[in-house]
């Protein structure tokens, strides 16, 4: 049950991140109702539990497996790309990404990666090469006037990187 309440309360409690606890559960909730049967009718309440529980398992493998993980996946198709990007012009500089998908950019670009919130609270370190990425169709990110709001009137290098992925197109500023 910890898992859950972590999960609610810190992150994104995503199919995808709770079908381990899951099956954990079911399997302790089993041999709890197995354990309160008694010896007369733990066998086939022992049986028909764990039917319903094999069903249940099943069922959310199915929808994590068909619902949970195929969104994040084409996701990919736009985030990595641009991440890879951002990471290879970085050329070992430290580096720092805003964007609304900071754990796919912070994984592939190499970079740390911060939500804008963040980043409008945060102080950047001194020779930290710092790259704003907005999407077409993206998601907790800035529109045009916010981003010339967070970029503070610093020279910029503006680039657009196309991308097959579901969230389209992407403008990368790199703030000099």
């Amino acid at each position: 049950m910890l898992v859950f309440v972590v999960l609610g309360m810190a992150t994104d409690g995503e199919p995808r991140f709770v079908y381990l606890a899951v099956v954990l559960l079911t399997v302790l909730g089993v041999e709890a109702v197995a354990g309160l049967a008694g010896a007369a009718w733990s066998a086939p309440v022992l049986a028909a539990v764990a039917a319903f529980a094999g069903l249940t398992v099943l069922g959310t493998g199915q929808v994590v497996a068909h619902g949970a993980m195929p969104g994040p996946t084409r996701l990919a198709g736009s985030t990595v790309p641009v991440a890879r990007e951002i990471g290879a012009a970085a050329q070992g500089r430290p580096c720092l990404v805003a964007t609304g998908y900071e754990p796919e950019f912070g994984w592939y670009s190499g970079c740390d990666a911060v939500t804008y919130a963040q980043y409008r609270k945060m102080r950047v370190p001194e020779g930290t090469r710092v790259s704003l990425v907005v999407f077409e169709r993206g998601r907790l990110q800035p529109d045009a006037t916010g981003l010339e709001r967070l970029a503070a009137g610093r020279d910029s290098d503006v680039r657009t990187i196309r991308t097959d992925g579901p969230v389209g197109t992407a403008t990368v500023v790199t703030l000099r």
